[in-house]
């Protein structure tokens, strides 16, 4: 199983019901024929019970986790108990034979919970601390045969691989591992064992060290990632470390963790917690009293219970109300949730950026910290806000990213399936129009989203450079189709700033997508071919597939890596240099697409798909007004939380200028369950309706702009006979338990 370390557990109990002693009362007993008596002696107390207690913690400690012990004999029954809201447990295991696994499982901030602990051996008649956490989760996981826990379950298996000389080794190798970070060493202090020390939930000492920790077992070790070891200003994050159980028979040979920040440059768990009942008394409130909407749904004014954050705070090139008031605090569904203990992401180092290269006006000289807030909400689903830290005025504080503009990088994993089946069948080598599994890295700059930001009209071209992309960059430029939030699409991947086959300098491209793909696989997982990008952009007058990879990448690009965005100006006519660098991280891992194959996704409902996705629906006309119904099948360990239909036609009209052109007509309606983990949504608002051009003057009155493609909000209709060369989707996207967004896609192409 996996666990995320995000949690600090409760303070751990010791104390242990004791039998009553009862004092024996002299009756008198009258026989027949005369008197006389006697008395019954004392009682003599039994023994004590032989008794396992602790704390089921992962971190935070997990309340009302269901508690069962195992022993190594197959003719006991388990003893099994529920941990109390402090996660606090104590069974009586005297009708056990050692050694025990205790399993725990649960639910914390929504997240379901399964953890073990080993027990070799039992002091009889007496308390046994046995602690229940991440750390004795990994130990159960490097005694385990192949690092199996289920296999712990079968009382041989478990009497043969539990013995106290495997515990010990497995438990030592463990903390002399932790204690490689001098920071860990201090706060775990002498002696520390994983199993039996006892901790308390106050963030200092071992608890802190939970806190601070990724920990996740598979068939393959136990990974330990320190989450409070500072990534580098532009470089990539630490690696995380890798315990196998051929390493239990040396334990004192370990690897070395990446040092941590200290905690004196950390903010305290009860600064954090402070940050984050903020944003839950925010979300206590009804939508009407956290924000003010317009007629489209667009926050014009949060609440000052809800202005929480510092006037310093900024974000995506926007204030407060346009980044979290649009993004988080209009939405109804977020009502009520509440907020667990909020743990450190990542560590930021200062940088020390100069010159040209994006400077934070808090980050950059000093420690900042990504803070993860999760939440759970009414529906008890679990949702999570991540939140830049750092100190303002020698407090810590949210401060944001600061960035000038809308801009980010991200990867996602897609699932695309073909509605058009027999176009697909019949041109199998158009890899377009297949069924397929996609991972992408998005490449986001939104000219439309940058805030007030007079500058963001200024930029021309955006180049991103780092991990899987190539390296001389992947260009992209202000599209001329109508938005729907894809401003800068991908141009070419070759860092050529020029117009395909010309030397003069681009100031946009015809649209595109701003996904990069990675790797591609077919539905099941199997390898399937994708588009070869062609090359030579300065000579080839017929440039194609500059979005897709030249080959698959099948490594890995760990979460938070540097990227770099190179900016340029419509006023940089020489290109020798860009006018403005900006490093931004994304904040999930890479996974290849035939990963896609194993994981849960929803599923659309067929009446949809048939009422909008095909040319005989009846939802296949024009599409002029919103309040239509999606509706879809949650997977069993996520939920759907937007839904998308998203329509393209090639038109034809004439502008202001008498001059007649043809252009791509995009519209995208957004649907949004009311409640987290709802199967239904009707759609409420629709995608801003503008081009990238049409956002700057530099490109605004050029050639056939400007153009009345982007006037009216509709989905133009689905024909079946290639007319306007119409498409359609609709789209169902989830994070997973790892925060990475997936995103269910069905297609209707001519």
């Amino acid at each position: 199983m996996k666990m995320n370390k995000a949690w600090s557990p409760s303070g751990l109990s010791t104390r242990i019901a004791l039998p009553v002693a009862f004092s024996a009362i002299a009756l008198a007993i009258h026989g027949c024929g005369g008197g006389g008596g006697s008395s019954s002696p004392a009682a003599a107390p039994g023994p004590a019970p032989t008794v396992v207690a602790g704390v089921v913690a992962v971190g935070a400690a997990v309340p009302g986790a269901t508690v069962t012990v195992k022993d190594s004999s197959a003719s006991t029954a388990d003893v099994t108990g529920t941990a109390d809201a402090s996660g606090a447990y104590s069974l009586d295991v005297s009708s056990l034979v050692p050694p025990l696994v205790v399993t725990a499982t649960g639910t914390l901030n929504g997240e379901p919970v399964t953890i073990a602990a080993v027990v070799p051996t039992l002091s009889a008649n007496a308390n046994n601390t046995t602690n229940v956490t991440s750390l004795t989760n990994a130990i159960a996981a490097l005694i385990a045969p192949g690092g199996d826990l289920n296999a712990l379950s079968t009382p041989a298996t478990l009497a043969s691989a539990a013995t106290a000389t495997a515990v010990t080794n497995a438990s030592t190798l463990v903390v002399n591992t932790l204690k490689t970070d001098p920071e860990f060493s201090a706060l775990l202090g002498a002696n520390f064992n994983p199993l039996t020390t006892p901790f308390t939930a106050n963030g200092t000492g071992p608890d802190a060290v939970l806190d601070r920790l990724s920990v996740a077992v598979s068939a393959t070790g136990v990974s330990i990632t320190p989450l409070a070891a500072p990534v580098a200003g532009n470089g990539a994050p630490p690696s995380p470390i890798v315990l196998t159980a051929s390493q239990t028979t040396t334990p004192t040979v370990v690897p070395t963790l990446p040092p941590s920040v200290a905690s004196s440059n950390l903010p305290t768990a009860a600064e954090l917690a402070a940050i984050a009942k903020k944003l839950e008394d925010c979300l206590a409130l009804p939508l009407a009293q956290r924000v003010t909407l317009d007629v489209d749904n667009n926050v014009t004014a949060v609440s000052p219970t809800c202005s929480w954050g510092p006037s310093q705070w900024k974000s995506q090139g926007g204030n407060w109300a346009e980044r979290i008031g649009q993004n988080t605090l209009r939405f109804n569904s977020l009502t009520g949730s509440k907020a667990g203990a909020p743990t450190i992401a990542a560590v930021l180092s200062a940088p020390n950026f100069t010159g040209t290269t994006f400077q934070h006006p808090y980050c950059n000289t000093a420690t900042c910290v990504i803070m993860n807030i999760p939440l759970t909400s009414v529906s008890g689903k679990p949702w999570n806000s991540l939140w830049t830290v750092g100190r303002l005025n020698g407090q810590w504080n949210v401060v944001g990213d600061q960035l000038p503009y809308a801009m980010g990088i991200e990867h996602r994993l897609y699932r695309k399936s073909a509605v058009n089946t027999a176009l697909a069948l019949a041109n199998p080598s158009n890899y377009s129009l297949q069924d397929r599994l996609e991972a992408s890295l998005r490449l986001n700059f939104n000219p439309d989203q940058s805030g007030s930001n007079p500058n963001i009209a200024n930029v021309r071209t955006v180049v991103w450079k780092g991990p899987g992309l190539p390296a001389a960059g992947v260009v992209t430029h202000r599209s001329q189709r109508c938005g729907t939030d894809d401003r800068f699409p991908i141009t070419n991947q070759e860092g050529a700033l020029n117009v395909n086959n010309s030397s003069s300098t681009q100031f946009w491209n015809n649209g595109g997508t701003i996904d990069f793909v990675l790797s591609a696989s077919a539905l099941d997982g199997s390898a399937i071919t994708t588009p070869t990008p062609s090359t030579n952009w300065s000579t080839n007058a017929s440039p194609v597939n500059q979005e897709v990879r030249s080959s698959p990448l099948s490594g890995t690009i760990p979460a938070w890596s540097a990227y770099t965005a190179e900016i340029y100006y419509f006023s940089n006519t020489t290109n020798a240099a860009p006018d403005e660098v900006i490093v931004v991280r994304n904040a999930t891992a890479y996974e290849t697409a035939a990963l896609g194959a194993t994981k849960n996704w929803p599923t659309l409902a067929s009446t949809f798909i048939d009422q909008y996705l095909k040319p005989t629906g009846s939802g296949a006309g024009l599409q002029t007004a919103l309040g239509q119904a999606i509706n879809w099948t949650n997977a069993s360990d996520s939920f759907v939380s937007f839904a998308y239909l998203f329509g393209q036609n090639r038109l034809s009209l004439t502008n202001s200028q008498n001059e007649t052109a043809g252009y791509w007509k995009r519209a995208n309606m957004f649907f949004r369950p009311s409640s987290l983990g709802a199967s239904t949504a009707i759609s409420t608002e629709w995608a801003p309706n503008l081009s990238g051009t049409e956002l700057s003057p530099s490109t605004a009155s050029s050639g056939t702009n400007p153009n009345p493609r982007c006037t009216s909000d509709d989905l133009q209709p689905l024909d079946a006979n290639n007319t306007n060369a119409a498409y359609r989707e609709a789209g169902l996207q989830f994070r997973g338990p790892d925060r990475k967004l997936y995103q269910l896609t069905h297609f209707w192409s001519n």
